[in-house]
């Protein structure tokens, strides 16, 4: 395309390329991809400016990218407005090459703006015979072993990169430092496939930089190894229990290569000649904990020159099944440290309780002094009981007696099964312990575990120890948080803490449930990518859990309910609850949406489209009457109900069924595949006939048996005829409003629902009532009872196995963005969107703020005292560079508002008065006034039509 002359110097930074990444991640070290992904942000002063065209160079050195050279690929100009998922199409990626890029695009007039700053990538180990190390492992029976080895190099290294991993957790050192600040690294899958079933398994690595680390000369390189999901203590029934151990300890896989000054190379990798030993971590349990005795340490042992005579040599161990792949996420790390916000002391002991006034994911850190041979045992609980003794009920909760969870484990409808006894306690002991070498004051915290809790009780034994400080670590996958919401109303600040919190807890590697048990699988079926997308920056960690769902997938099409598949023995983990298979279709699409990337659509549209195809051959008469109907509704006796009760579970599975079949019909037409786009439509059309033979009442304009659940599912999914959707949405009002007071009365499933039908049917204001209830069942009522997280079920306190950091309910949060804010998503990728502001519920004040693939999106919003003199109300909205909104001023009963922005009039009398650079076009609704914009700042005030009395 033609393209003007560029812009003068002195303005080419009015418009530029910013943030430029690879893969989601700038300047990313070691990726598997062999056609990586390029993105990048335009940046621009002026209003409505958005970007038609753009060039991506990559070079095979950064003298050719200086010099606009791409001779590994030029995309050439190519018109499009695009920043994100643009994919390579050079010459084909070898293993650990290093690439330099860079993008230059041009701005709505055809005028070049400022080229992104130089940005790297370097690629991994792409093919198996890369790989010249071997798996080894420690004798049976240590615990965490430590294995070292050493290398002479002749010469200063220039490039040395350590590709390792270890199973389940591995900490890396390079002559005596720690290589990284991750922890529980690496993330958790599926590492080898042990069914008679085929199914896919892989083994995830990382690649670190130790170029620092090494020097001319004798070096050592070591590891410590711990269980994690991989391996397990002998006090950890091998059956049943959730964490089926693959192996009989941990293993290691390393290798380390290096670039030397004069050209010349070295490699060491892992191999019998290593060795290995016992070390000062005597116990490590994912979920029980971790046992330290500081008396065990030795001291450089990483180091070169230590003397390992005593040690052993590594046994060959044999290789997962799983292929070898570079890590895509984030790793976990320690994302914030703690401080407790009270002390009290344990009753009837010598034990002294921490309170770090928030309920988490992470560990306890201590600094203490004392004799050698003390020891400082911590033990983590979700709250206090009323003597004021730790109260871990949840996570030592005993599943022997608990007929749900028999029936879970035999994955059938009765009972009847042999009685294993105590190995059903899958209970999480949650207890560290640290034991003193008497050398002065020392700072510990465990490596192997993790737990979830608000309190410690600490006990220390075996004589004078002094505590000088314990502090809470908050561990989760560093994924960035994004987003944030606040408004006038306390309660619901509070409630969405508590989901932000929550989230952020089962963000480890997977989406961990249940933080506080020894559960802690990754179930699909709870709020899902498109609830944590307004916070946090997900991308890459769902499209890891994407993949654990395809290699979880059977030949049939079938999916698990959990993955990845940690239950391999003992459960079915194939249970036919299809709305959680529904995840799969539904997770993908919501990472596209967030997007505008339709990689993650070609990656598992052929899996997608088999999960569509086995659901079908379960279906009779396109219906599925299996499933788990509306998990959790909360029940007149004041518990929730695990299984169907009000909402049938055919209902909720057709319903889903017939959303994964659209999903599929949208990915077609994504990927321009018109042929399976008319077919799935018409499939999804045939399931709405059927789903509506059965269960709706047009005489009532009701579904089933009329519950909340019943009627919202089907509206929320598209399922109502079109004349009857009011009639259906008057219903669930009236069942909120007259028939439970306000309340919900729905599970998992409706309440999702609700919180999407309500404000689409503008009655955002019911919701706002549901949402600030304080009595059972609410969110409130557990804000009120002091939760910090949110609950495994309405109820909480009543049932000692229900966990209080669980995000079944997270759904809520939509509402506060898409609804109070009003930040509505309109095109994939945030291209275009709205900003829609409910004010409702005597709500002064709202804002929030969501971090887009395309820019930072924000609304900010006052009426009545806190708006701006002779203010009826005040929005202010910021719209990122290449997008555009629509923003829309609700009257609030003023039939003939004044609107001005940036000061100036432009709404009078019913009409536009004025142009405003950025304001393209303007209309008048019913109850409001739209504007639609360009990019740019934007401080909309709409006052009163003052009297001629007035002073104006």
């Amino acid at each position: 395309m033609a393209k003007s002359s560029p812009l003068p110097v002195a303005d080419r930074a009015r418009f530029s390329a910013v943030e430029p990444k690879c893969e989601y991640r700038a300047d990313p070290l070691g990726i598997d991809d062999p056609a990586p992904r390029f993105s990048w942000r335009i940046e621009a002063t002026d209003r409505s400016r958005s970007q038609s065209a753009f060039r991506v160079l990559v070079s095979s050195s950064a003298e050719n990218l200086d010099l606009g050279v791409g001779d590994k690929w030029d995309s050439g100009e190519v018109a499009s407005d695009a920043t994100n998922g643009v994919a390579y199409g050079g010459e084909p990626l070898l293993s650990r090459e290093r690439c330099w890029w860079k993008v230059l695009t041009w701005d709505g007039d055809g005028r070049a703006g400022a080229e992104s700053a130089p940005a790297v990538f370097e690629m991994a180990l792409l093919h198996a015979d890369d790989w010249a190390a071997s798996w080894i492992a420690a004798g049976r029976g240590i615990s965490a072993p430590l294995l070292r080895r050493e290398i002479v190099l002749p010469a200063s290294p220039r490039r040395a990169r350590c590709y390792v991993t270890g199973l389940g957790y591995y900490e890396l050192y390079v002559n005596g430092q720690r290589v990284g600040d991750q922890v529980l690294d690496p993330a958790t899958t599926y590492y080898h496939n042990d069914q008679p079933a085929e199914l896919g398994s892989r083994v995830l690595y990382a690649t670190h930089d130790v170029t620092r680390h090494l020097r001319a000369g004798p070096n050592a390189v070591g590891m410590m190894l711990g269980n994690g999901w991989y391996s397990a203590e002998d006090d950890v029934p091998p059956s049943p229990s959730h964490r089926e151990p693959y192996g009989d300890r941990p293993v290691g896989l390393l290798q380390l290569e290096v670039e030397l000054e004069g050209g010349a190379t070295a490699r060491l990798v892992t191999d019998p000649s290593w060795r290995t030993s016992a070390g000062p971590i005597t116990y490590n349990d994912y979920s029980h904990g971790e046992v330290y005795d500081a008396r065990l340490e030795q001291p450089g042992w990483c180091e070169p020159d230590f003397d390992d005579g005593s040690w052993k040599p590594a046994d060959l161990a044999a290789a997962p099944s799983g292929r070898l792949r570079a890590q895509p996420l984030p790793p976990i790390h320690v994302m914030r440290t703690i401080a407790p916000v009270g002390t009290t002391p344990a009753p009837l002991s010598t034990a002294t309780i921490y309170d770090f006034g928030q309920n988490m994911t992470g560990w306890t850190r201590l600094t203490v002094r004392g004799p050698a041979g003390a020891r400082v045992t911590v033990r983590h609980g979700h709250g206090l009981h009323p003597d004021g003794s730790l109260d871990n009920r949840s996570n030592m909760y005993s599943y022997a007696d608990d007929v749900e969870f028999h029936l879970l484990a035999q994955g059938r409808g009765e009972p009847g099964f042999e009685d294993h006894g105590e190995d059903y306690d899958h209970h999480a002991r949650q207890t560290d312990t640290y034991v003193l070498d008497g050398r002065g004051a020392k700072t510990w915290e465990p490596r192997f575990t993790l737990h979830g809790f608000r309190y410690a009780e600490v006990t220390c034994d075996g004589g004078e120890v002094a505590l000088e400080s314990v502090e809470a670590r908050h561990v989760r996958t560093s994924v960035a948080e994004t987003g944030s919401f606040e408004c006038s109303d306390p309660l619901l600040n509070r409630i969405q803490s508590n989901v932000t919190w929550t989230f952020a807890s089962s963000l480890q590697g997977y989406p961990q449930d249940a933080a506080d048990r020894s559960e802690r699988v990754g179930w699909l079926g709870d709020p899902v990518a498109g609830d944590f997308g307004f916070t946090f920056d997900s991308v890459l960690f769902w499209s890891k859990w994407l993949d654990d769902l395809a290699d979880s997938q059977l030949p049939s099409g079938d999916l698990p309910v959990i993955s990845p598949v940690q239950w391999r023995r003992t459960y079915d983990a194939y249970l036919m609850y299809p709305v959680w298979k529904s995840s799969y279709p539904i997770v993908a699409w919501d990472v596209y949406l967030d997007t505008g990337d339709p990689r993650i659509l070609e990656r598992h549209y052929d899996g997608m489209e088999a999960l569509v195809r086995f659901l079908g051959e379960q279906a009779d008469g396109h219906l599925i009457d299996e499933g788990l109907g509306d998990h959790m509704e909360p029940q007149p006796d004041g518990t929730s109900a695990f299984a169907p009760v009000h909402t049938p579970a055919g209902l909720t599975s057709t319903a889903y069924y017939c959303r994964d079949a659209e999903i599929l019909a949208w990915a077609a037409e994504v990927l321009d595949d018109g042929e399976r786009a008319e077919k799935y439509s018409r499939l999804a059309s045939d399931i709405r006939d059927a789903f509506n033979e059965r269960y709706f009442d047009p005489q009532a304009s009701s579904y089933a048996t009329g519950s909340q659940g019943s009627n919202a599912i089907p509206l929320a999914l598209g399922l109502v005829p079109a004349d009857h959707e009011e009639a259906v949405l008057a219903n669930i009002v009236s069942d909120i409003l007259v028939e439970h007071d306000g309340h919900l009365s729905t599970g998992m499933l409706g309440t999702d629902a609700l919180a999407r039908v309500l404000p689409a049917g503008g009655r955002a204001d019911v919701f706002f009532t549901v949402a600030t209830r304080t009595t059972f069942p609410s969110w409130g009522e557990q804000v009120a009872k002091g939760a910090t997280t949110l609950w495994e079920a309405w109820e909480g306190e009543t049932d000692p196995q229900l966990s209080y950091n669980m995000k079944l309910f997270g759904s809520v949060q939509k509402f506060f963005f898409r609804d109070l804010a009003g930040i509505r998503q309109g095109a994939p990728g945030y291209a275009a969107f709205s900003v829609e502001p409910q004010v409702v519920g005597g709500l002064t004040h709202a804002r929030a703020a969501i971090d887009t693939v395309r820019g930072p999106i924000s609304a900010s919003w006052q009426r009545g005292d806190e708006a701006s003199s002779r203010g009826l109300f005040r929005l202010d909205v910021v719209v990122p560079p290449n997008t555009r909104a629509s923003i829309r001023i609700p009257k609030l009963a003023e039939p003939n508002p004044v609107i001005a922005e940036g000061g100036v009039t432009v709404w009078r009398y019913g009409r536009p008065v004025a142009d405003r650079d950025g304001i393209h076009t303007t209309r008048q609704e019913p109850d409001a006034v739209v504007f639609d914009v360009g990019s740019g700042d934007y401080s909309f005030v709409s006052r009163r039509e003052p009297s001629p009395m007035q002073p104006r």
